[in-house]
């Protein structure tokens, strides 16, 4: 047994458990509910949960709805989350570009701005216009001190247990950037910080067409390539928090060197990034991805052919990666999925042939449900998962002994 579970629990700690316990019972229900109604969900007794609710409410996360109907004498008051208790700031940090946006308990929008980025090399700009963007949006939507959580997200792989973006391949400057520490240190708000393609994963899981999936892998094949990986209900980070590193995964023994030490990686032969400058080297014209999708889409031959070859790599890769995960779904998203089923259809194919046929008629490859929203409605949702594991309450003035 761990030492972690022999620990033994103070009535402070109790108190939270049930807090929190009784806020995500709420969370969860299609309407409102009564006090009774919760007692019975959570195990708790009445008073408990009386004592709990009127706390919940003291700090802004709970409402009373009024009166329920159909009910026998004394009438039970309905309870429901309040859907101004709350708000998060969702960061999405991409080679591109820099969204910010303010969710409610929700996770409806209240506030959203863009930047692009046109130098993603200076690492101390882009930083600081992430951070004055922030600092803008939180000014502009009047949330003040109703702000309680700020999630960011970022390309990898980060080194979760410092807070810090370890390195970003093809980006020489951005290593160990203690990007949590500097959100923190700017606006003194709880700041976690999670792989985009983490991210992205989540939302697919939570809010995806087919409903809520346990375990799924989802594939972000833009200017690097990265999975996010949802295993019964939660992001598998591994020990470091560097789980999910696809990109660096051989596709090709003999392929040339990577900066991260191996040879042949897949995101020098797939990513949206290698494959403009594959267009170059074969002295076709365009200068961004979408240049190449246009290309594509008129029935340039020699572009369509180098598409279905970096879905072809990407499959091989994901194929591996589902006989070692047996998820339920597979997500493609991110820029080289804007080709469309040029290729998806390329991925998927190579994805299942790969498998034996008892595994791949049990996994479902997909497109992603909300394209490029799907990393900032993740962010989104991680943040607001803290403030509901996390609530804030008031403090109680404590009684003097005389």
């Amino acid at each position: 047994m761990r030492q972690q579970e022999l620990l033994g629990k103070n009535i402070e700690d109790v108190q939270k458990i049930n807090q929190v316990s009784v806020l995500q019972t709420l969370r969860q229900q299609p309407g409102t509910v009564s006090r009774k109604q919760i007692s019975s969900l959570v195990g708790l007794t009445p008073g408990t949960v009386t004592n709990i609710v009127r706390d919940l409410i003291d700090a802004g996360y709970v409402i009373e709805t009024g009166y329920l109907s159909g009910k026998k004498g004394r009438r039970a008051v309905g309870l429901d989350i309040n859907p101004d208790g709350f708000y998060v700031l969702g960061v999405r940090l991409s080679r591109a570009s820099i969204v910010c946006r303010v969710f409610n308990p929700h996770a409806e929008v209240k506030l959203s701005k863009a930047v692009t980025i046109e130098d993603f090399e200076q690492t101390q700009e882009v930083l600081e216009r992430m951070l004055d963007l922030m600092e803008e949006v939180i000014h502009e939507s009047q949330v003040g001190p109703k702000l309680q959580a700020i999630g960011v997200s970022t390309p990898g792989p980060l080194n979760l247990k410092e807070g810090k973006i370890a390195y970003l391949h093809g980006n020489t400057d951005w290593r160990d950037v203690p990007i949590q520490q500097m959100v923190y240190d700017r606006f003194g708000v709880s700041t976690i910080i999670e792989h985009d393609a983490n991210a992205a994963a989540l939302a697919e899981s939570l809010f995806g067409n087919g409903g809520e999936i346990d375990n799924l892998f989802y594939v972000a094949v833009g200017r690097g390539i990265g999975a996010g990986i949802v295993i019964n209900g939660r992001i598998h980070h591994g020990s470091l928090g560097t789980a999910g590193l696809l990109g660096h995964v051989c596709v090709d023994y003999n392929g040339p060197k990577c900066e991260c030490g191996g040879t042949g990686c897949l995101t020098n032969y797939a990513s949206s990034k290698s494959f403009v400058k594959r267009m170059k080297q074969l002295g076709i014209a365009g200068e961004k991805i979408e240049d190449f999708v246009h290309l594509a889409e008129a029935g340039h031959p020699v572009v369509q052919e180098e598409v279905k070859q970096a879905a072809h790599h990407t499959g091989v890769a994901v194929a591996s990666a589902v006989n070692l995960l047996n998820p339920q779904v597979v997500v493609f998203g991110d820029e080289m999925t804007w080709f469309d089923s040029l290729w998806f259809e390329t991925a998927k194919e190579t994805v299942l042939s790969r498998l034996a046929p008892e595994i791949s008629k049990g996994v479902d490859v997909k497109l992603s449900s909300f394209g490029q929203e799907s990393f900032l409605l993740g962010t989104g949702a991680i943040a607001i998962e803290h403030v509901y594991q996390n609530p804030i309450m008031k403090d109680k003035p404590k009684e003097l002994n005389v």
